[in-house]
């Protein structure tokens, strides 16, 4: 996971926070410390997202002096994702459930949540940003760029005068990012992933700082290499389907052969449903309705 320490005109910000662990916070404290500063001394931190290694030290910062800065609708999403009622959790449970994931499973992939949710600091004032509003980066100016899919408020800034991208999740350099349906998702993850995608594949951009990963600069070339990963995974899909009825947990396990934790099976049924909603959304594929939800091809 990579936390990005931007030096502007005016001092230091930084990008994303990482999770909240001792081991994290350490070295971020650390990196911070290289450049001759504190974490009191940042002048804004930027989140691209609510999940735990991006958000998870939010609060530290906060508590720290440090203005955080995130997408507007983000933050709301946060608050419910995060909440210690888990009432998210409960209906994600049960929805799961009913695309045929078995009770065991289901439950390990609750405690992980929750356990998960304990790296996440509680956050008193964040600091909300719309969609092309300016983002200050302690006097390096950025521009915010909604890129919905891996979360639906997902942000990545863009400072258009030196050509830089920080992407977040949105374009991963080695790896594609995990795109899932859930009940409290927008209707079309992978559809706003893709639509996201290539919006931003011919913006003037010369270096892309992912998340995750080493920096790169070709930006077309990994997002096509993204929509054609895609394209393969809608067929391979459909061809796992076949002439049957199937559930989307069969069609997750038939698409992903090792899964090791409730974690990973969360993340593999989740995309599956994303891309399954993708073709239903566009006539490929039926839902069929059940206590157990079963998927066809259309006819």
């Amino acid at each position: 996971m990579n936390v990005y320490l931007v030096e502007g005109a005016q001092g230091w910000a930084i990008v994303d926070s990482g999770m909240h662990t001792p081991e994290a916070e350490q070295a971020l404290e650390r990196g911070i410390a290289d450049a001759g500063i504190r974490m009191r001394d940042l002048r804004r931190a930027f989140i691209t997202h609510l999940h735990p290694d991006h958000m998870g030290l939010a609060g530290t910062l906060e508590r720290a002096g440090v203005p955080v800065v995130m997408h507007r609708p983000e933050i709301a999403r946060a608050a419910l994702v995060w909440s210690k009622d888990h009432a998210l959790i409960d209906l994600v449970y049960a929805f799961f459930k009913r695309h045929g994931m078995p009770p065991d499973i289901d439950e390990g992939m609750r405690q992980a949540w929750i356990a998960m949710g304990r790296t996440v600091d509680d956050t008193r004032a964040l600091v909300p940003a719309n969609d092309g509003d300016e983002v200050d980066l302690a006097g390096r100016a950025t521009r915010l760029r909604w890129t919905p899919g891996h979360t639906d408020g997902h942000a990545v800034l863009i400072d258009e005068r030196e050509g830089t991208l920080f992407a977040g999740d949105h374009v991963l350099p080695r790896i594609t990012s995990n795109i899932g349906l859930y009940p409290q998702s927008r209707d079309d993850p992978l559809g706003d992933f893709l639509s996201a995608l290539k919006k931003l594949r011919d913006l003037p951009v010369r270096r892309v700082l992912p998340a995750h990963g080493e920096p790169f600069d070709d930006l077309a070339g990994r997002v096509d290499e993204l929509l054609a990963h895609h394209d393969e995974r809608l067929e391979a899909v459909l061809t796992v389907l076949g002439g049957r009825e199937r559930t989307g947990y069969e069609v997750a396990h038939d698409l992903f052969r090792t899964l090791r934790s409730p974690h990973e099976e969360r993340f593999a049924l989740a995309e599956t449903l994303a891309h399954l909603r993708y073709l239903e959304r566009r006539g490929r594929v039926s839902e069929i309705d059940g206590d157990v939800a079963r998927w066809k091809v259309a006819a």
